[in-house]
């Protein structure tokens, strides 16, 4: 089983010790489509819940003490208990799931940084990377490595906007290659665009006011076959990936090293049994990061659901049902469902994560027979994962 350690909110469910840790997947951008950021009208829902809680569980005064006494020791007693407090709260109340779009940073033992795709995230992550380098510091702690030990990884699973438009704001992209700054690009040959084309596309006039020949990084290209997949080897990692059904096709990847398997299957469709390409790639993986944008009732249309009454068929997304279905069928330890309806707030989303919570102990009901586990989380930002 994975575990978990919650960066951004502060909650904590277990951390392994680094000596420990042949992989970690810390989550930077987890929605789809299009960037969401909170706005006022539901950063006021959250203070309006919030109070609403802290007045059902009996108010300041019992939850937190005296809070009217200037003594420092106190205080610092009282602020350790609203830390406390705060920190047990789903995230809905106490935090949010994030507004970011797609990208995962996954450090590997004794390997160069990986990151899958390039969405809004990849800028605060550009950012925490940035002031390591600058730091004189390792940007991948598990990576001994001195000749890579500043060396990024960058699989894009496809060159949909929502993930590739962070790269332009991407920190260690404008660091000098003199520095040692290598950026490995990796994304799926395509007849009509060349992967370097894709890139420097993005940043054309008018588009942004930074050329991608004025980024200063040193830049090496990979583009992988969509019929006939091959192994990766960076570092000691070794990567598999499979192509998925998505407009213009859509790559998953697993990292594996250690006996230990991730995989991320990001903007994928299911269709009416689990999809042997992805049940193959994530056969007994210990993490599967899974495209549960919709509904099942939002995915066929139905009037008055969030997202309309318009049917999302062919339109490249799926479902946590079908995300479980596939994990279960996959024999996953660890779902966890992402790619995150932009109109869904923190509300919707933890409503969305009961209801997946449900299916998914009705599905194991139905195969206690055969033993079967499944843990299920809700991606969020700041979410870390160690293997």
């Amino acid at each position: 089983m994975a575990e978990q350690t919650f960066g951004i909110s502060g909650q904590t469910s277990g951390k392994a010790t680094e000596e420990s840790t042949s992989m970690l997947i810390r989550y930077w951008g987890v929605r789809g489509s299009i960037p969401s950021p909170l706005n006022t009208k539901y950063v006021r829902q959250k203070e309006e819940a919030l109070i609403r809680k802290i007045i059902e569980d009996g108010g300041t005064q019992k939850l937190f003490g005296d809070t009217n006494v200037g003594d420092a020791y106190n205080l610092e007693q009282v602020q350790e208990k609203i830390r406390q407090y705060l920190a047990g709260l789903p995230l809905s109340l106490s935090g949010t799931y994030g507004g970011d779009t797609t990208c995962l940073e996954v450090q590997v033992k004794d390997s160069p940084l990986i990151v899958i795709d390039a969405g809004t995230g990849a800028r605060l992550l550009g950012g925490m990377l940035s002031r390591l380098i600058f730091e004189g510091k390792n940007i991948n702690p598990l990576n001994s490595d001195e000749a890579t030990k500043r060396h990024i990884h960058l699989l894009f699973t496809h060159y949909h906007w929502d993930h590739i438009q962070g790269f332009p704001f991407f920190g260690p992209g404008f660091i000098p290659g003199d520095k040692n700054i290598k950026v490995h690009f990796y994304g799926k040959r395509d007849a009509r665009k060349r992967l370097s084309e894709v890139l420097v596309g993005q940043q054309q006039y008018p588009n942004f006011p930074v050329e991608w020949i004025d980024m200063p990084c040193e830049k090496e290209y990979t583009e992988l076959p969509r019929l006939d997949p091959r192994m990766i080897q960076i570092g000691n990692a070794v990567i598999t990936y499979q192509e998925l059904t998505h407009p213009d096709s859509v790559f998953a990847y697993a990292v594996e090293i250690d006996g230990k398997k991730f995989v991320c299957a990001s903007d994928t469709e299911h269709k009416d049994s689990p999809d042997p390409r992805l049940v193959r790639l994530a056969r007994n993986a210990d993490i599967l990061y899974y495209d549960a944008q919709y509904t099942p009732e939002e995915y066929i249309g139905t009037p008055g659901t969030l997202t309309g009454p318009v049917p999302k068929f062919d339109w490249g997304h799926s479902t946590y049902e079908w995300g479980i279905r596939n994990a279960l069928a996959a024999n996953v330890a660890t779902l966890v469902l992402g790619h995150i309806e932009p109109m869904r707030d923190d509300f919707l989303i933890e409503r969305l994560y009961e209801r997946a919570l449900d299916f998914k102990d009705a599905q194991l009901k139905l195969l206690e027979n055969n033993g079967k586990r499944l843990e299920v989380v809700m991606a969020h930002q700041g979410l870390e994962q160690r293997l």
